[in-house]
């Protein structure tokens, strides 16, 4: 099920490359930044290695993060 989320959200991501509009890209990959956070706090909650979650998770939503405001300056 994860799979199908994440190729979604690659696919979104292309369109939105191609449209050529790094503001909307920008927005997006802010919104986006939801899904690693909330794996995050799932891999937590059930007790899932810290690791896993900060480094994993938490480096994906820290380079979205970083990526959006690339595209923004």
């Amino acid at each position: 099920m994860k799979g199908v989320r994440d190729v979604a959200s690659g696919l979104m991501t292309f369109v939105l490359i191609a449209a050529r509009e790094p503001r909307v890209l920008a927005g997006f990959m802010l919104a986006a930044t939801v899904i690693p956070v909330g794996d995050a706090v799932i891999v937590l909650r059930r007790g899932g290695r810290k690791p896993t979650a900060y480094g994993v998770h938490g480096a994906t939503a820290a380079a979205m993060v970083a990526t959006a405001a690339i595209l923004l300056a």
